[in-house]
């Protein structure tokens, strides 16, 4: 009776000890980062954020469908920041390599598969990129000092996915007093029931919204 409460009790101490795991790795992905805050530039300039258009987000089609016509409009939002001299930087997600990431990510964007690549239809006009392992772009390494090298005081967001990275990142930006636009039409989560949601917590946390017009019309031409 002893020695199968004393298995009970370890059994459940191990059950306790993965749980307590995942909670903690949950939080640590998904907390957006602190920085110091960017300084007062004379002439602030203004930078496309592509985020996690890669294959293992765009051929995710249980969770996103069809994603040609959203790497259509990233592309023109691209585009359009090119033509405008904005800064385009591309940001990669490659997962850690602890079981409890791999869980959380279904064994998706692990280092060293073509699934971390971005994505072959995407435009990629520069050497821009960045690798993040969780979800704010701004934990990357260098990604901080590149765009205060560049004195960018506005970013732009584009990518995946809308509930996670993207509302992540856009925290990141916040914490740091950058001004964070979100273009709508340009980023994608699982159904238009969490993208209404997400639009709607994007306004209560000061993240600006606007679609491929609206940032046309922002933009210098």
């Amino acid at each position: 009776m002893k020695k199968s409460r004393r298995i009970v009790l370890i059994i459940g101490g191990v059950i306790l000890l993965c749980l307590a795991a995942l909670i903690a790795t949950i939080v640590h992905v998904s907390t957006p980062t602190r920085g110091v805050p960017i300084a007062d530039y004379g002439s602030p300039r203004a930078a496309l954020l592509v985020i996690d258009v890669q294959n293992d987000t765009t051929s995710n089609t249980d969770s996103y469908g069809d994603t040609a016509a959203f790497v259509d409009r990233i592309n023109q939002s691209i585009s359009l920041a090119q033509a405008a001299g904005l800064e385009v930087v591309y940001v990669q997600q490659v997962a850690g390599k602890s079981p409890i990431v791999w869980l959380l990510t279904q064994g998706k964007y692990q280092a060293g598969s073509t699934g971390i690549e971005l994505d072959e239809n995407l435009l990629v006009v520069n050497g821009n990129v960045f690798v993040k392992h969780i979800g704010d772009s701004f934990s990357a390494e260098g990604f901080d000092d590149f765009l205060i090298s560049k004195q960018v005081s506005t970013v732009y967001l584009v990518g995946a996915d809308a509930s996670a990275c993207i509302y992540n990142t856009a925290r990141g930006g916040l914490n740091r007093g950058y001004d964070v636009i979100v273009i709508s039409d340009a980023i994608v989560t699982i159904n238009e029931k969490t993208m209404g949601k997400m639009l709607i917590q994007y306004a209560t946390d000061g993240i600006e919204v606007v679609d491929l017009a609206g940032f046309a019309a922002q933009i210098p031409n």
